[in-house]
């Protein structure tokens, strides 16, 4: 520990913060979920973290101490994601981004559809990073998590999963989608890489577990550009709410303005959602053919057309000399 560090430790020192501003990696399922059983749902860290967030003022901390706190251990959020995603040096991971509703169940099409396109895109070397709650952005890392086995396995578990299809807003129906997650787990341990970054402004959420690593943060506008910022092989739009729309128009924002150095390709699936009247696709297209990436939109209605659609579509780089590798940065990050 430096100095400076160990000074903002003493400024920052509190015995009942349950989380270390300091701390040195991501997050994994195991440490989150610490402490959870059947019995004691909210016995977990992630809980308790949630529990003291909220208790402590939420988005805007009640003390300059705490919003100090919870800004340095997103900053070594930031620090672990890069890290992530350079992959200690080897060839950097290609990240693909999947986002969609919270809310959709186990058993809903397109929740299928993601975790087939998420599968195979991970046996083709790409590495899924998902908003890392539930609904769409379970079925992405539960693809990804699953690739290591045979497509009878993700069979398998989407029908374990069904038995708990959605994870509701009472205690004993999101204990029955977390124990249904970990039958899968159990049943099959050695699961894929993924990435996911939840956020405790949810903190009503349960985190995805399927993910190999986690980056959970306190701010959330950190956490949604970051999400797109790793994006870098593209983005799979899922149908989703509010919380979807945004995502969708803060990557075409980026994409417009070349705001990483790079353009990255916009996946739709399904055609009904996104085309229904008024078409947000067709808005977006609209302002694609503008600013010129149209070439990097489509949208589909088949994983398998999905798959090879990122497969042909690499990111695009505003200037040759520059290589993406996470943000703005277009040089590789140097960390202390």
């Amino acid at each position: 520990m430096d100095t400076l560090e160990r000074n903002l430790g003493e400024l920052l020192e509190r015995p009942d913060r349950p989380y270390n501003p300091f701390r040195k990696k991501l997050y994994t399922v195991e440490e989150l979920m610490a402490g959870y059983s059947p019995t004691n749902p909210h016995g977990s860290l992630d809980s308790t973290i949630a529990s003291y967030y909220n208790k402590e003022g939420g988005q805007v901390p009640k003390r300059v101490q705490e919003a100090l706190a919870q800004r340095i251990h997103d900053n070594a959020i930031d620090r672990g994601l890069i890290r992530f995603v350079q992959n200690s040096g080897d060839n950097q991971r290609k990240m693909v981004g999947i986002m969609g509703g919270h809310s959709a169940s186990r058993t809903e099409p397109n929740y299928i559809k993601v975790a087939l396109i998420a599968r195979q895109l991970t046996l083709e070397g790409y590495c899924i990073v998902s908003g890392g709650g539930p609904g769409v952005m379970e079925a992405a890392n539960l693809g990804a998590y699953i690739a290591p086995y045979s497509l009878l396995a993700l069979q398998d578990a989407l029908t374990i999963l069904a038995q708990a299809p959605t994870y509701g807003k009472d205690d004993s129906t999101k204990v029955a989608y977390i124990e249904a997650a970990g039958k899968v787990r159990n049943k099959y341990p050695k699961g894929g890489d993924s990435l996911s970054i939840p956020t405790w402004a949810y903190s009503d959420e349960p985190i995805s577990q399927f993910p190999s690593q986690i980056g959970k943060y306190f701010a959330n506008s950190i956490r949604e550009d970051g999400l797109l910022g790793i994006g870098v092989f593209g983005v799979i739009f899922a149908p989703g709410a509010a919380g979807t729309m945004q995502e969708i128009f803060q990557d075409a924002t980026h994409n417009s303005y070349w705001t990483f150095h790079s353009r990255s390709p916009m996946v739709f699936l399904d055609n009904t959602f996104y085309r229904a009247s008024p078409s947000i696709y067709d808005v977006l297209l609209s302002r694609a053919n503008r600013d010129g990436y149209a070439d990097l939109v489509t949208i589909q209605d088949d994983p398998a057309s999905i798959v090879q659609y990122i497969l042909d579509h690499p990111p695009r780089l505003e200037h040759p000399q520059l290589s993406r590798t996470l943000g703005r940065t277009t040089t590789p990050y140097k960390l202390d």
